[in-house]
C-alpha cells in the first residue's frame, strides 16, 4: 500500500536552524546597563519585550514602540538601548526577507555601538551579518566567525561566544562535515550551560538534534528537541518554541508515535497563527494532516490539507502545491473517493507543467499504483509501480539541478527516438532506403575500422617507444632528485641540528667546567632541535595523514598556503574519503602538495581549487589554478615535478590528464 510519509515529508523551512540565532535579541545581554533600573528603564525594557514578540502582523507596531523606545533611550542618554532597537529592526526585516533593509540597520547598530563605545553589541551585530554573509560565501563567513569568536573570547562576551562558535558549526554543516559541526555545537552548548543561559542552550540543542536525525539518529534526536524545548519555555521563547515543535514532529512522524506528532503538529499550527506567518501556517498544516493520515484519521487530515492548499494557493507557494495535492490524493484514495484522487493527480501534473517538480512527478505514479490497486486493476498497478521506481531511483542520483535538466534532455530524446521508430515501421519505403543505407555504413565503417585499427597499431607502437623514453628520462632525473634531497636533508642536519646540538654540548661543557654558573634555557635550545627534527620527519613523510586525517590535512594545508602566500584556497571532498586505505591518502596528498608546489613556484596565480569526489565506484580528483599555466614555465611538462605525479596516478591504477592554457593550470585524476 502507499505511504505518504514514507517517501517525503514537509517541514517548516522558515524556522530553521540556521536564522533562530538571529533572533538571540539581547534580552540577556543589554539587561544591566544601570547599576537599578529607573522608571525609564523599566517602561524601555516593556517596550523591548513587545518588540521582540510582535508578529508578522504587527510590523506598524514595531516600529511604534520601537519610536518610544528610542526617544527613552535618548532621555536616558544610552546610546548602547538605542542601538539595540535597531539591531530589533535589522531582525525584523531579516525575517521579512527584505535583506538590504536588515543589512542597513545592522550597519548603523555598529555605527551607534562605536560611538557609545560598545564591544558587546558591536561584536553581536556583526555576527548576524555573518550569518547573512554565510550565504553567498561561506569561507569568507567562516573567517568573518573566527575573528569574532576570538573578539567576544577575549572580552568574555558570553552569548556572543555561543552565537560564533554555533555559525561556524553551521557553515561546517552546510558543507556536510558533520563531525566537525558537532565539534562546535558541543562547545557552543559547553559554553552556554555552564553559564545557564537557556535560550542559547536551546538553539544549540535544536542544531544538533537536526544533525542527528538527518543521520537517522531518530531517537537521540529526540531526547536533544525534548530537552531545547523545555528551555525554550522557560525562557519564554515562543518563536524557538514552534521551531521545536515541529521539528518534533518530524521526529515522532519518522519512529511511527503519529500520536505524539500530531500533539506537536498542533503546537506548531497554533503559534504559528500567532506569529502571522501564512506559509509556515499552511506547512503546519500539511505536517498535521501528514500525521493525521498516517493515523488513519483521515476526515481530519483532508480537512486540515484543504486549508493548506486554500492558504499555498493564495500566497503562490509553488513549492508545496504539487505535495499538498499528493497528499490529498493519497486519502481520497484510502477513503475509497478515487474519483477525486485522479481529479488531484490531475492537477498535479497540471501545475508540473508550469513548475516542474521531478519529486512530485515521482510520487503521482506512486498514487496512481494506489488508485489501481483499489479498483483491483493489478497489471496497471503493477506497471505504474515500475515507473515510480526507476524515477526514484534515477531521482536519488541526481545531485544537483543541472542532472536534473540532463535527464529531462535524456527523457525528450528518448520520446523523439521512440517516435521516429513508429514513422519508420508506417513507411515500407523508408524502410528499403535506410536498408541499402544500412548496407553502405556496413561498409563505411568496415573500411573505417580497418583504417583504425592500422592506425591504432601505429599509434600503440609510438607510445611504447615515447614512454620507455620517458621511462629513462624519469629514472635519470628521478636520481637526481634523491641525490639533491640527501644534499638538502643533509644541510639541514648539519647546518641547523648539527649547528645547535654543537652550541648544546658547548653550554653543557662550560657548565661542567664552570665557566658558565647556569645553563638555563638549555631546554628551549633542546625544543628547537626537536621541532627541527620532526619538521624533516613530516617533510620526509605525512605521518600527520594518520593521526589527523586526510580532510583535516589537506585542510591544514590549504590554511597555510592561504596564510604564507595569499592564495586564495578552495577545498571540496566526499564525505567518505576517510576510509580509503592510507596509501591512497598518501599518494592523493603528495599529488596536491606537488601541484600547490608549482602553483606557488611557477603560476602566478589568485587562487586555486581542489575537488576530490566519488562517481559510482571511481573516485575523480581535480586541482585547478588561475596562473599562467605549464606553457609559460620553460620544461614545464617534462619536469620531476609532473612526471612524479604521473607515476603516483599509475601507482593508484588512476589516469592522469593536464589542462593548461592562458585560464591556468587544471589537473584530473581519475582511479
Amino acid at each position: 500500500m502507499f505511504t505518504f510519509g514514507k517517501k517525503f515529508r514537509l517541514s517548516i523551512k522558515f524556522f530553521n536552524l540556521k536564522y533562530f540565532i538571529l533572533i538571540l535579541v539581547s534580552a540577556f545581554s543589554f539587561a544591566s546597563f544601570g547599576q537599578a533600573k529607573t522608571k525609564n528603564q523599566s517602561e524601555l525594557d516593556v517596550l523591548k519585550k513587545r518588540i521582540r514578540q510582535s508578529t508578522y502582523y504587527d510590523s506598524i507596531a514595531v516600529f511604534q514602540n520601537g519610536a518610544k523606545a528610542i526617544v527613552l533611550a535618548r532621555r536616558m542618554n544610552s546610546l548602547s538601548e538605542e542601538g539595540v532597537i535597531y539591531q530589533y529592526y535589522g531582525n525584523f526585516y531579516f525575517f521579512s526577507r527584505n535583506i538590504q533593509k536588515a543589512k542597513e540597520y545592522y550597519q548603523k547598530t555598529i555605527e551607534i555601538a562605536k560611538k557609545a563605545k560598545d564591544k558587546k553589541l558591536q561584536n553581536s551585530t556583526e555576527i548576524r551579518l555573518a550569518f547573512m554573509l554565510s550565504d553567498v560565501d561561506k569561507l569568507a563567513a567562516e573567517k568573518k566567525f573566527n575573528y569574532l569568536l576570538e573578539e567576544a573570547i577575549k572580552y568574555n562576551f558570553l552569548e556572543n561566544i555561543v552565537e560564533a562558535y554555533n555559525g561556524i558549526g553551521i557553515i561546517y554543516e552546510d558543507r556536510k562535515i558533520h563531525d566537525e559541526a558537532l565539534k562546535y555545537y558541543l562547545r557552543a552548548l559547553k559554553v552556554a550551560e555552564k553559564n545557564n543561559l537557556q535560550y542559547q542552550q536551546a538553539i544549540v540543542l535544536n542544531n544538533i538534534g537536526l544533525v542527528k536525525f538527518y543521520n537517522k539518529q531518530s531517537k537521540e534526536a529526540k531526547i536533544d528537541f525534548e530537552r531545547a524545548l523545555v528551555l525554550a519555555i522557560k525562557a519564554e521563547e515562543s518563536r524557538l518554541a514552534i521551531n521545536l515543535h515541529s521539528n518534533l514532529g518530524l521526529v515522532n512522524d519518522e519512529l511511527k508515535n503519529f500520536t505524539e506528532s500530531i500533539k506537536h503538529y498542533k503546537e506548531t499550527l497554533k503559534n504559528a497563527r500567532k506569529l502571522g506567518f501564512p506559509t509556515a501556517t499552511a506547512v503546519a498544516m500539511i505536517n498535521l494532516a501528514n500525521s493525521y493520515f498516517e493515523n488513519k484519521q483521515y476526515d481530519q487530515a483532508m480537512k486540515d490539507c484543504d486549508s493548506a492548499i486554500a492558504i499555498f494557493k493564495k500566497y503562490n507557494e509553488k513549492e508545496f502545491i504539487g505535495q499538498s495535492f499528493l497528499l490529498r490524493a493519497s486519502i481520497n484514495t484510502e477513503i475509497g473517493n478515487l474519483k477525486l484522487a485522479r481529479a488531484d493527480i490531475d492537477s498535479v501534473l497540471m501545475f508540473y507543467k508550469s513548475y516542474p517538480n521531478p519529486r512530485d512527478y515521482a510520487l503521482s505514479f506512486q498514487v496512481q499504483a494506489s488508485i489501481f490497486e483499489k479498483e483491483g486493476n493489478y497489471r496497471k498497478a503493477l506497471e505504474y509501480t515500475k515507473k515510480f521506481d526507476q524515477l526514484d531511483d534515477s531521482l536519488s542520483d541526481i545531485s544537483n539541478q543541472d542532472k536534473m535538466a540532463e535527464m529531462q534532455v535524456v527523457y525528450g530524446k528518448e520520446r523523439i527516438e521512440s517516435e521516429l521508430e513508429n514513422e519508420k515501421s508506417k513507411n515500407s519505403l523508408l524502410q528499403k532506403e535506410n536498408e541499402l543505407k544500412r548496407i553502405r555504413l556496413r561498409f563505411v565503417l568496415i573500411l573505417g575500422f580497418s583504417i583504425l585499427v592500422v592506425g591504432i597499431g601505429l599509434i600503440f607502437i609510438r607510445s611504447v617507444i615515447i614512454t620507455r623514453r620517458q621511462q629513462v628520462v624519469f629514472s635519470q632525473k628521478l636520481i637526481e632528485n634523491i641525490d639533491e634531497e640527501r644534499s638538502r636533508i643533509s644541510k639541514d642536519l648539519h647546518d641547523n641540528i648539527g649547528q645547535s646540538l654543537s652550541v648544546i654540548k658547548s653550554k653543557i661543557n662550560m657548565f661542567n667546567t664552570s665557566r658558565i654558573q647556569s645553563i638555563e634555557g638549555l631546554d628551549v635550545d633542546l625544543g628547537d632541535v626537536i621541532n627541527q627534527t620532526r619538521s624533516i620527519s613530516h617533510h620526509l613523510h605525512p605521518a600527520f595523514l594518520e593521526k589527523i586525517g586526510l580532510s583535516r590535512s589537506l585542510a591544514s594545508l590549504m590554511e597555510k598556503v592561504q596564510e604564507s602566500t595569499g592564495i586564495v584556497c578552495s577545498l571540496e571532498l566526499f564525505k567518505e574519503i576517510e576510509s580509503l586505505p592510507i596509501d591512497t591518502k598518501t599518494q592523493i596528498y603528495r599529488i596536491i602538495q606537488e601541484c600547490v608546489n608549482n602553483t606557488i613556484k611557477h603560476a602566478q596565480a589568485s587562487a586555486l581549487k581542489i575537488l576530490v569526489y566519488k562517481q559510482d565506484e571511481n573516485f575523480t580528483l581535480e586541482y585547478k589554478d588561475n596562473g599562467i599555466g605549464m606553457r609559460d614555465v620553460p620544461n614545464a611538462d617534462s619536469g620531476i615535478g609532473i612526471l612524479t605525479i604521473k607515476e603516483r596516478g599509475n601507482k593508484l591504477n588512476g589516469k592522469v590528464s593536464f589542462i593548461s592554457n592562458a585560464n591556468g593550470f587544471r589537473l584530473i585524476l581519475k582511479f
